[in-house]
């Protein structure tokens, strides 16, 4: 168990670099990019094609969750080092 507490504080803080690189704000921005394409094509899409506007859809939710992933991967990373911290002081 412990290890994999210290698994999960170890990607987590990992994910907090990756957060503060230029790497990280590129694929923000691309991901942005991606969100915004999808959302005028879809402004643009026959109301009848629904698979189309199912796909599109999906490529705008997409760029939304990146950044939302990544926080969950820090979120469980402190969430990790707490609990084995409590085990450890105990």
């Amino acid at each position: 168990m412990s290890d994999e507490l210290i698994d999960a504080a170890e990607l987590g803080e990992e994910a907090k670099r990756f957060k503060q690189s230029d790497l990280y704000k590129s694929l923000i921005g691309f991901a942005q990019q991606e969100t915004m394409a999808a959302l005028d094509e879809l402004s643009r899409c026959e109301p009848t094609d629904t698979k189309k506007i199912m796909e599109l859809q999906n490529q705008a939710a997409i760029g939304r969750k990146f950044p939302d992933w990544i926080n969950e991967i820090i979120h469980l990373g402190d969430e990790a080092l707490e609990v084995w911290k409590q085990q450890n002081t105990e």
